[in-house]
């Protein structure tokens, strides 16, 4: 019987096939929330990165032993266009949120590499980037993300400025308010 692959284990594996492939990437969802030092359990790896749809692309990472689908978004969406991927061993789903929006290549720009376990280095969005992204995602989980982060990563001037461009200010000042209020 095949052991699962750790999230360490497939992280690597793909973020060595986004460096073959001179593709940017950074890590966000839980894996970046317990990164910048808020304990959190997740069973899949959340990444933004420069991805579109190609042949080239499927035939890439079919090579790299993943298989692949694709995820377009309604006009509205938060998210256009998503590729979620399941490696053909065992072991977690990646989901590639594609940066196809000049504010999300942004984010890429500002990403910090910090070094695991094992000293594999990571690319990981900045903790107002991850902030934000939490807010337009705006589920349960996202939220207490953000209330947690808010409360672990110190002061973060550029983080209001970022929310008030992407829409969430009055979201992230309503989660502040409940996080001084606890």
């Amino acid at each position: 019987m095949t052991q699962p692959a750790s999230l360490q284990e497939v992280l690597s594996k793909f973020l060595d096939l986004l460096d073959r492939e001179g593709i940017r990437g950074a890590l966000i969802g839980g894996l970046a929330v317990a990164t910048w030092g808020s304990p959190r359990s997740t069973e899949d790896i959340d990444l933004l990165a420069e991805l579109t749809a190609s042949r080239e692309l499927e035939a890439v990472l079919r090579a790299g032993g993943w298989r692949s689908s694709w995820h377009q978004g309604g006009g509205d969406d938060p998210i256009p266009l998503l590729l979620r991927l399941e490696s053909v061993h065992v072991g977690p789903e990646i989901d590639v949120i594609c940066a196809t929006r000049h504010w999300e290549r942004a984010i890429l720009d500002r990403a910090v590499h910090v070094t695991l376990t094992g000293g594999r280095r990571v690319p990981v969005v900045t903790p107002e980037d991850l902030i934000v992204l939490k807010l337009l995602a705006g589920g349960p989980q996202d939220l207490i993300d953000v209330a947690d982060l808010l409360t672990r990563c110190g002061p973060m001037p550029e983080l209001e400025g970022r929310a008030a461009e992407r829409g969430v200010l009055d979201l992230l000042r309503r989660v502040r308010e409940t996080v001084q209020t606890d």
